[in-house]
């Protein structure tokens, strides 16, 4: 069975690094589950034969992530108590420009994929709202 220091999980199977067992580190999406499930069932979310979500409408991966920054921004923004400088003006408008970026790659991305066809018109209106947003913070 391997030695005797050595830790194990069922099977046999040795515990690679820390001996605190498996990590897992979920995604933002983690939010919109609700329930434990099947392995079985997961599988069948996934391939889109059954849908284990009891929230239907929910953003898009990529408008997800950018309200997250936008956020994150706006929060920076907000806590400077003392008289702004111009290193973190430098350091915003690096960070808004490295967004208007991104929104322009997922929006090309999104133009060449047929695969988003169905909810293109809704992702490139909320991209549309949240690029309106960030540029109005720096009018």
């Amino acid at each position: 069975m391997g030695l005797a220091n050595a830790s194990y999980l069922e099977n046999d199977i040795k515990i690679k690094g820390q001996v605190q067992g498996v990590i897992i580190c979920p995604g933002p999406n983690m939010a919109y589950f609700d329930q434990e499930v099947s392995l079985s069932k997961m599988v069948q979310h996934i391939y889109e034969n059954a849908s284990v979500l009891t929230v239907i409408n929910r953003p898009n991966l990529f408008v997800k992530e950018l309200k997250m920054y936008l956020d994150y921004l706006k929060n920076e923004i907000s806590a400077v108590t003392e008289e702004i400088t111009l290193g973190q003006i430098k350091k915003w408008n690096s960070f808004k420009n490295n967004l208007l970026l991104g929104i322009g790659y997922y929006e090309d991305l999104f133009s060449a994929t047929p695969f988003f066809e169905s909810t293109k018109n809704e992702i490139f209106s909320q991209f549309d709202i949240y690029k309106s947003e960030l540029i109005s913070l720096f009018a």
